[in-house]
């Protein structure tokens, strides 16, 4: 019994059927005919030949004859067909010892159609027919091939002897033969290599090379082997690389154009190999083995053929048929499909079986990477290659192999992340889901401590590959820590992948920070919350952890301004109680739009958890010498300077000079940091009172700004102990009060005056509690009449009611009135008059109405009133003009459009308005008379759709059609303006002259029907 290759594994991934011959046993037999001397099949049809020179087509889908003809002489024997790749052409070789060899090719579908009626049938079955002799042809043709397009034949012979037929054999344009091989060696194998243009040629004790272009003197090309003996049909060529593939008895052999390039060790006997698919060579074994007779002790040999499947690329067996007392005679490919046919007249179906059924049948067997190879070259579904490498981690974790099962699982978050990419459909989320489940179960899998190395590399791929969630790099922190892989952690931290941010915000970052606390990776933590943008995280450990406000302070100033904000409204108030002087600095740059963040600050890794005043931590604050309780002595002293007032004014000028980088924020976010640090907080809120001008703010801040201040003033002056002390602070209250005075908040100035009995607020409350109606008749009734002006004034055009107070006040005594000049008067008049406060009639009776008012003559309104007559003539007479105008035209206008529908009118022009020449027929004329010729109308054709009663292509004048459309469409807009009554309405509302405009609004033609329309010309 011969050996299979041990490391090679069997699988039956095949089956078989056997199909009997319909006719078997018949006198007309199909293919188990006992003269059979070749089958093959073509693209559509089963061709069977006889020896009678007989060829049967018979049909391949229910083995039903189609037709039978003689394809030669009787005496010929047709020892081989083949067909061209993918066709219905068919070529034979026939032989007859001692005469010629016959090649003819054949259509089997114009064969099929031809009747015993035509007269010339025998004559033309065949395309093309080609003689070839080899001496006396006394020698039997041992093997026969030819190329795809039938420009070259060859033909070997049990003599040793090659003969190439070259020529046009599809198109039977003719052919030349020469011998270009020849040796004592019977040839057993030929292929053709369409790269090389060369040809494969072996016999019983050699392998070679022949070309099959130019002159080769009947000798090899090269000789790659001259110790292999090779049988008949142990022959045949990978279509993909063009190899040429032998079976020994020993082995399955490859070799190139130039040498043997692979062995595959197959010790079994060899009858025929058969490559097909991709990778699939079929080997036909025939055995002998001998067995005890039951009549006799004697023993007695029994014959049979197996037939093996091998998978080349995978290395495995996918098929082993044992057919006892039979051999395989012929191997071909029909309908796909491998089909064999042995001695007995069996036709053998060979059909790989579903892939799925495969796969199943494999992981039976758990070897689960031959499943997985098998299922990617089939390029199955994400779906099920999922499932077989979750069967394989699963089977090397039962097997306690957890190190190969991580590896495995590993390769499965590749498939989840490809699945996920490939899947636009609502399956997609079912997919995340079911990878989250996944992870979940591994995690839990490999939960205890003898495997977080391994979990941390799943971990570590899951967040290659972008799918980790926070508790997943959450979890990857964990492990790095608590394996004590600082290495691992810093390149982590280092190589992070910052396009996932969006993620990694989400962190839970306070676990992180107390995790690494814990381990003592103050370093890692803070690099890793600056990698993932956090400063106020940083600032926090380095402020409450490691006790570094100085070195905090740096890194806060090289942040940018939005971050920089957040952090001081937390932290600003620690800083104050460490540093006052540079956070007040700091602070007073923020809010006054000067901060400009030091990017030579913006690392804070090289901060040492130990050392806090050298390189990278700010300056000691050194007591000032003198007060800093404004913020000029502030300047003064930040700048350097011993509080002169020349530096001072330097200082401010520069300061002056800046202008705001950006919109500051509002002061009032800060406020609370500044408690129990009142000086510091005056010398802010100075700041930014001084610049609040420079950036525009709104003026709600500065007036909480004035407020604030103010108050701090007054409070810093109720718990002075020295008398000067006070009287300092209560005149810079003063001061600020008279400067904003205006600014200031009664309620508030006067809630605060109270609080500090503060006497000049209150005074100045008071008097602006009053609104500007009391405050009028407050100095109406002192009788200042200057005080009534200035209340007028400033308040006139908000109140215009103060107008009609100040007339009625001016003539209500004549003390008043004499004390009130011309000028002034004829204001008030022209005043109400321009804001349409009254009307003439109303100003009389204002004049009027008292007894006592005697002083009054008509001669001080009588310039007002003649003003006012006389616009009141100017209008009249102006709209008296239009009226004759609109009248004049309408008249003209009307005239013309009932001559233009009434009366016929002369047409004068004898050039074309379009290309100015003299007009000739066919002409075409408009009313509007302009003429055009017709050709030049057509070339100028416009297409009018805006009017329900055009249609595309109507013939207008070119010249008119503009003012035409103008026309239509002001007239349309009018027509549409009369259902927007909410345009109307405010536009109304807004109107000075509310009937003019009304007036205006109906001449616009708004209750017209809208049918009505404007003419043609």
């Amino acid at each position: 019994m011969s050996n299979l290759p041990a490391s090679w594994r069997q699988f039956q991934l095949f089956d078989y059927t056997p199909i009997r011959d319909p006719n078997f046993q018949s006198n007309d037999p199909l293919y188990s005919d006992s003269s059979l001397s070749a089958i093959h099949a073509t693209n559509s049809y089963l061709v069977v030949a006889t020896n009678n020179a007989f060829i049967k087509i018979i049909a391949p889908e229910d083995l039903t004859l189609i037709k039978t003809f003689i394809a030669y002489d009787v005496d010929y024997r047709i020892s081989f067909i083949k067909s061209l790749p993918n066709s219905d052409l068919l070529v034979t070789l026939a032989e007859k010892q001692g005469s010629p060899s016959v090649v003819k090719l054949w259509d089997l579908n114009r064969i099929i159609h031809l009747t015993e009626k035509d007269s010339d049938a025998l004559k033309f079955k065949f395309q093309t027919q080609s003689l070839i002799s080899n001496a006396d042809n006394s020698y039997p043709i041992s093997c026969f091939q030819f190329n795809d397009d039938l420009t070259c034949i060859a033909i070997g012979y049990t003599n040793g002897k090659v003969i190439l037929v070259r020529g046009d054999l599809l198109r039977d344009r003719g052919s030349k033969q020469r011998l270009i091989y020849e040796s004592n060696d019977p040839v057993t194998g030929i292929e053709f290599n369409k790269y090389e243009d060369l040809l494969y040629i072996t016999t019983t004790s050699k392998i070679l090379t022949v070309p099959t272009s130019g002159r080769n003197q009947r000798k090899p090309s090269r000789i790659l082997s001259n110790k292999t003996s090779i049988d008949l049909n142990c022959v045949d060529i990978d279509p993909r690389s063009q190899n040429l593939i032998v079976g020994t008895t020993d082995s399955v052999r490859y070799y190139s154009h130039l040498n043997k390039i692979r062995t595959i060790k197959f010790e079994i006997p060899k009858s025929r190999i058969f490559r097909f698919d991709k990778h699939y060579l079929l080997i036909v074994s025939p055995h002998q083995e001998e067995i005890l007779t039951a009549e006799s002790i004697s023993k007695k040999k029994r014959l049979f053929t197996r037939v093996l499947v091998i998978d080349l690329f995978n290395k495995h067996i996918s098929f082993n048929l044992m057919i006892p007392n039979n051999t395989i005679n012929y191997v071909f490919i029909m309908k796909s499909d491998v089909h064999m046919l042995s001695n007995d007249g069996i036709l053998y179906k060979l059909y790989e079986k579903p892939i799925n059924q495969q796969i199943e049948l494999i992981l039976q067997r758990q070897l689960f990477p031959i499943a997985y190879n098998l299922a990617t070259q089939s390029k199955l579904s994400n779906d099920i290659l999922l499932r077989i490498q979750k069967l394989y981690g699963d089977n090397l974790y039962e097997n306690s192999d957890f190190e190969a099962s991580i590896d495995v699982y590993i390769k499965c978050l590749d498939l989840f992340n490809k699945d996920k990419s490939q899947k636009k459909d609502s399956a997609e989320e079912d997919e995340e889901e079911d990878l989250d489940d996944f992870v979940m179960t591994l995690i839990t899998k490999f939960k205890d401590a003898a495997n977080i190395p391994n979990l941390t590399k799943f971990l570590f791929k899951l967040y290659e590959l972008k799918e980790a969630n926070n508790d997943h790099i959450t979890l990857l922190l964990c492990c790095y820590c608590k394996l004590k892989l600082t290495n691992e952690l810093d390149d982590f931290i280092n190589d992070l992948d910052l396009d996932n941010a969006n993620n990694l915000q989400d962190l839970n970052f306070q676990l992180i920070i107390n995790l690494f606390k814990e381990c003592g990776y103050f370093t890692q933590v803070i690099k890793l919350l600056y990698r993932l943008n956090q400063p106020n995280l940083i600032v926090g450990i380095q402020l409450h952890d490691l006790k570094q406000p100085k070195n905090s302070l740096s890194y806060v100033k090289s942040l940018p301004i939005e971050e920089l904000l957040l952090i001081l409204i937390d932290h600003s108030k620690t800083f104050l109680d460490h540093c006052p002087i540079e956070t007040t600095e700091l602070l007073i740059n923020v809010f006054t739009g000067k901060y400009v963040p030091d990017e030579t600050l913006r690392e804070p890794l090289h901060i040492k958890v130990s050392d806090e005043n050298k390189e990278g931590a700010v300056k000691p604050t050194d007591e000032p010498s003198f007060p800093l309780n404004n913020y000029r002595a502030f300047l003064s002293y930040i700048s350097g300077s011993n509080g002169d007032d020349k530096s001072t004014l330097s200082n401010d000028s520069k300061l002056d000079g800046e202008e705001p980088t950006y919109l500051p924020p509002r002061p009032s976010l800060i406020f609370p940091s500044f408690i129990n640090h009142p000086n510091e907080f005056v010398i802010f809120l100075e700041a930014c009172i001084q610049t609040f001008d420079k950036y525009q703010g709104n003026i709600s801040d500065k007036k909480d700004l004035l407020m604030t201040l103010l108050e701090m003033y007054l409070s810093l002056s109720r718990e002075s102990k020295s008398i000067d002390a006070q009287e300092e602070w209560t005149m810079k209250a003063r001061l600020l009060l008279n400067e904003n005075a205006n600014l200031l908040n009664n309620s508030s100035l006067l809630l605060i005056s109270n609080i500090f009995d503060f006497k000049d607020g209150e005074a100045i409350s008071k008097e602006k509690a009053g609104y500007e109606e009391s405050l009028f008749r407050t100095y109406q009734v002192s009788g200042d009449i200057t005080g009534c002006f200035e209340v007028l004034k400033r308040y006139g055009q908000n109140k215009p009611e103060l107008y009609k107070l100040l007339l009625k006040f001016v003539v209500s005594k004549k003390e008043i009135y004499e004390k009130v000049s011309s000028n002034d008067f004829k204001y008030i008049l022209s005043e109400i008059s321009s804001k349409k406060l009254m009307n003439p009639l109303e100003i009389l009776q204002i004049l009027t109405e008292n007894t006592g008012n005697e002083f009054l003559t008509l001669g001080i309104v009588k310039d007002f009133l003649i003003d006012y007559f006389d616009n009141q003539n100017r209008e009249i007479s102006n709209n008296t003009k239009l009226i004759e105008f609109y009248e004049s035209e309408s008249t003209k206008n009307s005239h013309k459009l009932t001559e233009l529908s009434s009366r016929p009118f002369v047409i004068q022009n004898n050039k074309c308005s379009a290309c100015h020449l003299k007009l000739d027929f066919p002409v075409v004329h408009f009313k509007c008379k302009h003429s055009y010729h017709q050709k030049c109308l057509t070339d100028n054709m416009i297409a009018n759709v805006n009017e329900e009663n055009t249609t595309a292509g109507d013939k207008q004048c070119p010249l008119c059609i503009n003012e035409l459309e103008e026309i239509r469409t002001i007239r349309n807009g009018h027509f549409k303006s009369k259902d927007n009554y909410e345009l109307f309405e405010s536009a109304l509302n807004e109107s000075h002259d509310r009937f003019k405009y009304i007036s205006e609004y109906l001449g616009k033609g708004v209750m017209e029907n809208e049918s009505v329309t404007i003419l043609n010309e």
